[in-house]
């Protein structure tokens, strides 16, 4: 590939990059109201940019994106709730108590330094879980795991 076709695809995947991200905010922004009207209006809004054919991939592919996210939040939020669970049911047994199997009980906390920074971490855990639990009531995504260009719907 010569540097000028190297070029001109850079350009092209900027182009369609950059209307991929103006696409998924306003798909993020709309939340759970989305129905085909309101896609058909963002297809539209993205043909006057570029072709309806890419205006249709853009659109298809940042809905999927949209709901790949939202299955990942739900999956981060029962994992949370987990580690909510397990963590305050250590907490809640004394200082060095030893798991007692048929009783179901987990041990306890070897320290109260132990004890002290996994109630932070607990506090922690819950801020991130309300958090997220407000978006996904919302219908709103955010990009966490990367600060690329392509990274917008928290707008």
């Amino acid at each position: 590939m010569s540097s000028a076709d190297a070029s001109v695809l850079t350009e092209v995947g900027m182009f369609l990059g950059s209307l991929a991200a103006r696409d998924l905010a306003a798909r993020s922004r709309q939340g759970l109201s989305h129905d085909a009207a309101s896609w058909a209006v963002r297809k539209r809004e993205l043909t006057e940019s570029s072709s309806a054919r890419w205006a249709g991939s853009v659109t298809k592919a940042t809905h999927d994106q949209w709901a790949l996210t939202r299955r990942g939040h739900m999956a981060e939020m029962e994992w949370l709730r987990g580690q909510i669970t397990r963590i305050e049911a250590r907490l809640a047994r004394p200082l060095g108590a030893k798991a007692e199997k048929r009783a179901g009980a987990v041990r306890g906390y070897a320290t109260r330094s132990e004890w002290h920074a996994k109630s932070r971490r607990l506090r922690v855990l819950q801020n991130r879980l309300t958090a997220l639990q407000t978006e996904w009531a919302a219908g709103r995504v955010q990009c966490r795991l990367s600060a690329g260009p392509g990274c917008v719907a928290q707008r």
